[in-house]
Parts: C-alpha cells; sequence; structure tokens
C-alpha cells in the first residue's frame, strides 16, 4: 500500500517539486513588445495578484467557519477542551475511522449513523442512517447545531500489489453544511489499471472550499506515462498542466533516481505562464549532481502572453542552489526578489491567526 500511496503521490507532487521554476503559454496572439522593466513590474503584479487569491480564501466562509470553530487567534485554539469533549464523545458512538491493517479496506458501513450533538448531556446520540452524518454547532457558544458534515458516498476496489491484496478508493463524496449552506465539499472518483500493479488510469479529486474550488486530475496515457492537471479556480484562476514519464512500468520496484525518465508541465496563470521540460533520465545518469548538469538537463521560459520574459536557471549561491531569471536583455537576478515580498506579506496575512508560528512555515 506505501508503494501505491507514493506512486500516486508522486504524479502530483513532482510537478510541485518543479513548480518553483515552471509556467506555460500556448497563446498565438500578437502582442507588443515589453521592456525588461516593464516585464518586472508584470511579475511583481502577478505575485499581488496570488496574495489576493489567498486573501480571499482566508476570509471565504470555509475557512472562518473553521477559525471560529477553533477559536484561533494569534496561533493558539481557545476551544480545544470543548473539540476534545466532542470529538471523545464521537468516537465513543461511532469508534476510531480506520483502515484494515492487512489490506487497507475501510468498512464504511461499520460507521454508519446520524450522530447529533445533545447540549444537556454533552455527548453525541446515534441513530440509524445509511452513511455518516455528524450534526454539531460550529462555535461553543450556539445552542443549535447549526453544522452537518454529511459522508454519504464511498466504495473501494480490490487489486494486487506485489502479490499482496490491496483496497483503494474508487468513490467518496463528502459535504459540509453550516447555517444550511454548503460551505466545503469533496468528490473523488479512481479508476486503476489491474495486474501486479494497480496504475492510476483516471483519479479525480475536486475540492470545494467557498469561494473556490480545486481540481487535481491523474490520468494514464500509456503504462509509463501519465497526464497531472491541477486547476485552481476563482479569483486564483491558476493551471498546472503536465505530463510524467517512467523508463518502465515496474513500479513495484519503483526508485525514482532510476525510473524516472522526463517531467514536463506547463504553469498558467492570467496572462504569466511558464513552459518547463526536465530530462530526469539523462541527469541521474551523468556521474554528478551539479548545478550545471542539472541546467543541462532542465529548461523553463517565462512568458507575458506570447513576448518571451527570460529563462529560470539554477545558479549556485555559496553552498546553495538558487532559482534565477535570466531577463531577455541578458540580465539577471534572483527569483528571490520576487518570492522574499510575497512571502512576507504572506506571513502578515496568516500571522493574525496563527500568531508567529507562521515565520518558520515559509
Amino acid at each position: 500500500m506505501k508503494k501505491i500511496i507514493i506512486f500516486c503521490l508522486l504524479l502530483s507532487a513532482i510537478v510541485v517539486t518543479v513548480i518553483s521554476c515552471s509556467k506555460n503559454n500556448t497563446t498565438n496572439n500578437t502582442t507588443t513588445p515589453t521592456t525588461v522593466a516593464e516585464d518586472k513590474t508584470f511579475l511583481t503584479n502577478e505575485f499581488n495578484t496570488t496574495l489576493n487569491c489567498i486573501t480571499n480564501v482566508r476570509d471565504g466562509l470555509s475557512m472562518q467557519a473553521l477559525i471560529s470553530f477553533l477559536a484561533l487567534s494569534n496561533g493558539t485554539v481557545s476551544n480545544d477542551a470543548w473539540i476534545q469533549k466532542m470529538s471523545n464523545s464521537l468516537k465513543n458512538q461511532m469508534g476510531q475511522l480506520q483502515l484494515n491493517s492487512n489490506d487497507s479496506k475501510f468498512n464504511f458501513s461499520n460507521y454508519y449513523g446520524n450522530y447529533t450533538w445533545n447540549f444537556s448531556t454533552q455527548s453525541f446520540t446515534k441513530t440509524a442512517a445509511t452513511g455518516i452524518i455528524i450534526n454539531f454547532p460550529s462555535e461553543q457558544s450556539k445552542t443549535t447545531n447549526n453544522s452537518t458534515l454529511k459522508f454519504l458516498t464511498y466504495s473501494d476496489g480490490l487489486y494486487q500489489a506485489n502479490a499482496k491484496s490491496i483496497y483503494l478508493p474508487t468513490n467518496a463524496k463528502i459535504t459540509l453544511d453550516k447555517d444550511n449552506v454548503q460551505i466545503a465539499s469533496v468528490d473523488f472518483t479512481g479508476n486503476y489499471s489491474t495486474g501486479s500493479f494497480p496504475n492510476p488510469i483516471s483519479v479525480v479529486l475536486s475540492v470545494s472550499m467557498n469561494p473556490h474550488n480545486y481540481k487535481v486530475t491523474i490520468g494514464q496515457i500509456t503504462s509509463t506515462q501519465f497526464s497531472v492537471k491541477v486547476e485552481l479556480g476563482g479569483d486564483c484562476n491558476s493551471v498546472i498542466d503536465g505530463k510524467v514519464s517512467f523508463v518502465n512500468d515496474d513500479y513495484n520496484n519503483f526508485k525514482l533516481e532510476d525510473d524516472l525518465d522526463k517531467v514536463q508541465f506547463t504553469y498558467t496563470k492570467g496572462d504569466m505562464s511558464v513552459v518547463t521540460n526536465w530530462d530526469a533520465r539523462t541527469y541521474y545518469s551523468l556521474s554528478t549532481t551539479t548545478t550545471t548538469n542539472l541546467n543541462s538537463t532542465f529548461t523553463s521560459y517565462v512568458y507575458n502572453k506570447t513576448n518571451k520574459i527570460g529563462d529560470l536557471k539554477f545558479f549556485d549561491v555559496g553552498n546553495q542552489r538558487k532559482l534565477f531569471i535570466y531577463y531577455k536583455d541578458g540580465t539577471s537576478e534572483n527569483t528571490s526578489f520576487y518570492y522574499d515580498p510575497f512571502t512576507a506579506q504572506l506571513k502578515t496575512i496568516l500571522r493574525p491567526y496563527f500568531g508567529n508560528k507562521v515565520d518558520s512555515w515559509f
């Protein structure tokens, strides 16, 4: 099961691993050439719109509901004792949600029930239901159960990996309502190949966190090639669209350095795009994994519409490998020129709720 999880996550994570040096352009519209000064302003503005997106996520119904439920402020959860009381009572009625240790089977029906918080007894009561329905107050001060978590749909399939039987989820849906308004949902479908290893043929994860929607799609192109697409909706309006290729399809004995072939993906946000390609197989076959060798197998181009802004390349600064942008006029600078102010503002956005802990996050 561990290898299955690693393999599936790799298809998504490999894109994230290289995201610091990528984004894409496919438009054919004629545009007016820009200066490097204009390009720098353009990139700064794109980073700022990302901060606006993050702010809207923080202030959206989903995150504010969670913050209120926790009574989270300055890194402190004030409702911890109340939440622990509800959690313990729910476990007493439902049991601990868990997978079978032998084959990862989730016996969904074992946990069926309509669980309702009783304000008089300060505990959950249970009635019969098909699925898992949890009715609870959104805040400690509430006197009614104004929130409902519904886990009504779940199915899985039996597969083989390393000659062992394992169960993988094929369908699941969870919703969360507050004051009769849906504030969050998770929708998952998975289809895998049969044989010695269950390759993801089509895996789709859709997550809604009011006011934004997110979608991750993994698809099998061939037995050794997989597409990965990450879509962020709303004012985030970003898409990562990539392809990961492997040397062979013996995933039971997968080793990154031996079996990863190529990583190709694009990132698009508004008019900004980055195209990235990495020949991982050649890189790992070289005698040393120096920055020079990495750059020889890696290309990444930044665009404003069809106007090329510059190339992204790695550069050694002291004992650290840094990502630099090489502009079209031949000048260059560390991309920290953009992400250091971005990170500082991001911490400012999060600090009122998470306190100074954010300083150790980025």
